[in-house]
């Protein structure tokens, strides 16, 4: 980094509060960082100080920023980096503070963004930030910084130039010029990918079919508004998407009926051709839309998987076939075939088996069983959930579950991630009968044996190329059999542990479920987190065919994982109306010391709510908790423990 600065004077006007600020400012510019032989930005650092103001007579219209050394003055343009300059001096006023440090990152080559808010994306839960903000529009055209200018010129071109600002943390014990050497250390890690790309981007538009819940769509539309897509959303009519408060979120709604039938894609296209819209792309967050997506977009000739690959991702049985389990699965219809099959000697069970329907979503509707009365009452409890769905029958599959999600472009893997995902209560010995299959914890990332990380990506890798899938993200859960590693007890904490006698046979993959799309919303923001990886972002851009920005937005954090992160869900424990008050507001007031490590939480379930009993089939959460830290895995799970320990969920 560069040691020296220049000084000069900060007079900036405020007409609102009728008042200007003075301040002495001081600016270096720190020589390009590189990783590897390659650099993507460069930064100056900021240093305001000796801060105060004067009242003075502002016309409403005068909005002025001046830069003094001795008798020479020089005005900067107001533009969104003097906006940012000006908050910042106005903080220091509000808080009576000294001095503050800001940082600036500048390109160092000409380009367009390949996301507008690169900045807030890659610095999630960077440390020793108090906020930052973008400069940059979406698919906005950077020129490259001349870097001629001397003096106050200087400052109003680095100002110009900015693509973003920083603001250090003012709470750390460490000196200013500590906190912007360790940051500049860490935008390095962070930054050092092609943030910029020579080629213009042209206007996209983008259609979804069905939606959920805002909380969980938010990702999505602040990732298409920041990457210039406008979207389209396609729902059923009432959807909270037409209040008139979230039209600013997507460029229209079009209610039609989503009734999953083989004229849905016909109502689409119909659809799509009266409101006038031209799509680029089309995807869903919800698996049984996958099918008229792929064929919506064969008709319009857009990017897609085949529908033959799709099939076979949503049909667990076709997905066992496909991959070859040595384990025997019998797919059945109701319990008079599962009679049927038993008495003709074509089904031998050793149990416990699993029964679940062979297309289905999460975890609902799986049952363990121990024995023939149970195994057909669970086929029973199916067949009255829904007639006529196709079963599976199989053998309980132990060893550690994970999931192990895929970036790929036309067949290479991007990005790979292993996540542990904890035993649910169906998994525990001497489970009660209310048990399920219901995810409640997983970490980020997995503390797996590499060798048995490097067996998940290269068999589910195979599998995924020879089921037809090319381009895409693939969220794929699985079990490591024979697996070196087993769930252990040790302190009270539960994690992932060597086993005390490692097995004799050789570990391999069983494939729970393939699924082409992001996981669960709080993985997104897991990830994000954790490697700096936008799941939503990389959908819409595979559905938009983009594989350029695809390419550059795939690409994690140089130094890996940033922290180890936990994801937390409190299940609905029985039907009823919630009473109370909102989840994990509450308890972030009641227990503020448990919520230092929480980077995310959802309340998922609000009081008055009516929830139903999970012996429906029906399995949610009320609510769920992110939380991470750069120090000890175990303290973190110990934190989690306490904070589910802690939760109140009143159930009336």
């Amino acid at each position: 980094m560069a040691t020296t600065y220049t000084n000069a004077a900060l007079e900036v006007s405020f007409p609102q509060e009728q008042y200007v600020i003075h301040a002495a400012v001081q600016w270096r510019s720190n020589s390009p960082a590189k990783h590897g032989t390659l650099s993507y930005f460069q930064t100056v650092d900021i240093l305001l100080q000796n801060v105060s103001t004067s009242a003075v007579e502002i016309p409403s219209n005068v909005h002025k920023v001046l830069l003094i050394q001795g008798h020479l003055k020089h005005e900067i343009a107001v533009a969104k980096s003097t906006t940012f300059l000006a908050s910042a001096a106005q903080e220091l006023v509000k808080k009576g503070s000294k001095e503050v440090a800001l940082k600036l990152v500048l390109p160092v080559g000409g380009g367009f963004v390949v996301r507008a808010d690169f900045l807030q994306q890659r610095l999630y839960g960077c440390p020793n930030i108090q906020w930052m903000e973008g400069f940059v529009a979406p698919r906005e055209n950077l020129p490259i910084p001349s870097g001629l200018s001397t003096g106050l010129e200087h400052l109003a071109e680095i100002l110009t130039a900015a693509a973003g600002g920083i603001v250090v943390d003012d709470k750390s014990e460490l000196s200013l010029e500590s906190l912007l050497s360790e940051l500049e250390t860490e935008l390095l890690g962070r930054l050092s990918f092609p943030w910029l790309i020579p080629q213009p981007i042209p206007e996209r538009k983008i259609a979804i079919l069905g939606h959920r819940s805002l909380f969980m769509m938010e990702r999505w539309f602040t990732a298409a508004h920041n990457m210039g897509i406008a979207v389209l959303v396609f729902g059923e009519h009432g959807s909270w998407l037409e209040d008139p408060q979230h039209s600013h979120l997507i460029e229209q709604f079009l209610p039609i009926d989503m009734s999953v039938n083989q004229d849905l894609p016909s109502r689409i296209l119909e659809a799509l051709q009266k409101s006038g819209h031209s799509i680029n792309g089309i995807t869903t967050t919800i698996d049984v839309y996958f099918d008229a997506a792929a064929r919506v977009s064969q008709t319009l000739g857009l990017a897609t998987s085949p529908v033959e690959s799709l099939a076979i991702s949503v049909d667990k049985y076709a997905t066992r076939v496909l991959f070859g389990h040595d384990a025997k699965s019998y797919l059945i219809s109701d319990v008079e075939d599962l009679r049927q099959q038993i008495d003709a000697g074509n089904a031998k069970f050793t149990y416990p088996q699993i029964v679940k329907p062979s297309k289905g979503w999460s975890s609902e509707g799986v049952f363990k069983v121990t024995n023939e009365k149970e195994l057909f009452a669970a086929v029973e409890k199916l067949n009255s959930f829904s007639h006529g769905i196709k079963i599976i029958v199989e053998t309980y599959a132990d060893g550690p579950e994970v999931d192990a999600n895929f970036l790929m472009w036309e067949g290479e893997i991007l990005f790979f991630e292993v996540v542990d995902d904890f035993p649910s209560s169906a998994d525990a010995e001497g489970y009660s009968e209310s048990a399920n299959f219901q995810e409640l914890e997983m970490l980020y990332p997995s503390v797996l044996v590499e060798s048995e990380k490097e067996l998940l990506r290269t068999e589910l890798h195979k599998f995924l190329l020879s089921s037809g899938f090319r381009s895409g993200i693939f969220h794929v859960e699985a079990r490591v059999q024979n697996s070196t590693m087993e769930y252990t007890k040790v302190d009270g904490v539960t994690d992932l542990r060597l086993k005390a006698q490692p097995p004799t046979a050789k570990p391999n993959v069983f494939i729970l479920e393939v699924n082409v799309r992001c996981p669960g919303w709080m993985v997104i923001w897991a990830t994000a987190y954790t490697y700096g990886i936008d799941y939503a972002a990389f959908q819409m851009l595979c559905a938009l065919g983009d594989g350029d920005r695809a390419k550059v937005l795939s690409q994690p954090f140089t130094f890996g994982a940033q922290a180890s992160c936990e994801s937390i869900f409190v299940p609905t424990p029985r039907g009823g109306t919630l009473a109370g008050d909102a989840i994990c507001e509450e308890i972030a007031r009641r227990r503020p010391d448990l919520m230092k490590n929480v980077v995310h939480y959802q309340t998922m379930a609000q009081p008055g709510e009516t929830l139903p009993d999970p012996s429906s089939g029906t399995l949610t959460f009320v609510a769920a908790f992110n939380l991470a830290t750069k120090e000890s895995r175990t303290e973190m799970l110990r934190i989690g423990q306490t904070i589910r320990q802690e939760v109140r969920v009143d159930i009336r």
